[in-house]
């Protein structure tokens, strides 16, 4: 069986300040910028197997819809193992159109699981990815084009990428395991 964990994140062109400091007495300004119509949207999916780990990613700069949502599903790796996709209850993963393609995605092998309603975000394993790359791979807090703020999504994506398969390496059969204590 092979596990997905699979959620929405959303950019803005200007995205928070998660720190900062200031001189005694002054307050700190950050300018409000309007994102409509400037917004980048990424359905994304952290994949889990024994053999390997695969972080999958579509952005589109507008809103997502479930037809999105199928597209995706049906692209995730689920060759000759059945794919288990962890699911929030938003409203594109309940949609008629999801719940319609459900008896064709089983014939497939692709089986939705979904998460209690307000579950914590602990309970979705995608979660803290996404923290981390809004936080640690964006070399820059604001875009002024929307084409300039959907490539540094992309390439924050591969960054995030390149450091979970670099975490998540298989062992080499030649490789030696330490004896336990």
């Amino acid at each position: 069986m092979r596990l997905a964990y699979l959620d929405e994140v959303g950019f803005s062109p200007s995205l928070p300040v998660t720190w900062t400091w200031l001189l005694p007495g002054r307050r700190k300004f950050i300018p409000d910028e309007n994102p409509q119509n400037r917004r980048v949207n990424t359905l994304a999916a952290l994949v889990w197997d024994l053999d390997q780990t695969a972080w999958w990613w579509g952005s589109a700069p507008r809103s997502l819809t479930s037809a999105d949502l199928l597209q995706v599903l049906r692209s995730l790796p689920h060759d000759d193992l059945p794919l288990v996709v962890v699911l929030a209850k938003a409203s594109i993963h309940t949609s008629r159109v999801i719940q319609e393609a459900r008896p064709a995605l089983e014939a497939e092998g692709i089986y939705l699981f979904y998460l209690p309603p307000y579950s914590s975000a602990k309970l979705n394993a995608i979660e803290p990815y996404f923290g981390a790359l809004k936080y640690y791979d964006f070399p820059e807090r604001t875009y002024s084009t929307l084409r300039d703020l959907f490539l540094a999504v992309e390439a924050a994506f591969a960054r995030s990428e390149a450091r979970l398969l670099a975490a998540h390496q298989p062992l080499e059969p030649e490789q030696d395991l330490r004896p336990a204590a």
